[in-house]
């Protein structure tokens, strides 16, 4: 039998500034308010790298964690799915308005029953981790979902890409958020 192709890992796993439930923190290019720390707009942020690794790590119903910004990682790969969900039948306006609207809906975050990353991430230690974690998830959700659309429609506005589409119904790691 031959090798196994391995999932693709964090480039972010060593960084070490700001870590909040055993997740990364890690800087982002937006212009969603938010709390998140400005990325450099000319390197690749952590959103890029799920949207660039997301249709071969989608495949993967097992992934070895290396370091803090692979749950990150993890947590993007799983929203990724759950908007692609959202756009059969829309055209590129319908798909950012029905995008935003999963950004902004209530989502759980780790302490929450029912959190996806539950045993991959640790639960929050005071209420303000909380509250960072809700306002950063809200703002990475927001931002990813803008970019995706970008990509999805990128060739027709009026469709998505099928070659996008074709991996709205795998489940990454067996989970949805």
């Amino acid at each position: 039998r031959g090798k196994k192709m391995p999932p693709y890992h964090s480039n972010f796993n060593g960084y070490k500034d700001k870590i909040i439930c055993n997740m990364a923190i890690l800087p982002i290019k937006t212009k969603f308010r938010g709390n998140a720390a400005p990325a450099p707009a000319d390197q690749e942020d952590i959103i890029d790298e799920a949207l660039n690794y997301f249709k071969a790590n989608v495949m993967f119903r097992n992934f070895e964690v290396k370091g803090p910004a692979d749950r990150l990682l993890i947590y993007l790969t799983l929203y990724i799915s759950q908007c692609l969900l959202k756009l059969p039948g829309q055209n590129k306006g319908g798909a950012e308005k029905a995008v935003y609207q999963v950004a902004i809906e209530s989502f759980t975050l780790p302490g929450d029953k029912g959190f996806a990353l539950g045993g991959l991430v640790t639960n929050p230690t005071k209420r303000e981790e909380t509250e960072f974690l809700r306002i950063y998830f809200t703002q990475l959700r927001q931002e990813l979902g803008l970019r995706l659309v970008q990509r999805v429609y990128a060739h027709n506005e009026g469709a998505p890409d099928k070659w996008w589409m074709c991996f709205n119904k795998r489940k990454f790691l067996n989970k949805n958020l």
